[in-house]
């Protein structure tokens, strides 16, 4: 229980510090992108995004953790419904023209 409690605050706090746009400058896969890939990309609403499914991970952690009891099956239900959701948004994200700016 308590490891899901931990887990949630700490992926809620990264998911909203994503959000808010002060995480995305230290990942590596972001410094060796060239100037111009860069400012083909809008990442204010694409950290929103992001940033958003990390801490809606951090909150059914961290209702898991807080509920106690044999909350297991609910949780494996809700994680698995987030890993469905996390899939339609990555293809969301790649089909759609909302995160590029050409």
């Amino acid at each position: 229980m308590l490891p899901s409690v931990y887990f949630g605050l700490l992926f809620l706090l990264f998911g909203t510090l994503f959000a808010c746009g002060k995480c995305h400058s230290h990942l590596a896969a972001w410094k060796n992108l060239s100037e111009a890939d860069k400012a083909a990309i809008n990442i204010v609403p694409l950290c929103r995004n992001i940033g958003a499914m990390i801490a809606l991970c951090g909150v059914l952690f961290l209702i898991n953790g807080l509920a106690g009891g044999d909350s297991h099956h609910w949780f494996i239900l809700s994680m698995s419904a987030w890993m469905l959701a996390a899939g339609g948004d990555v293809y969301y994200i790649e089909k759609s023209g909302r995160y590029s700016n050409r």
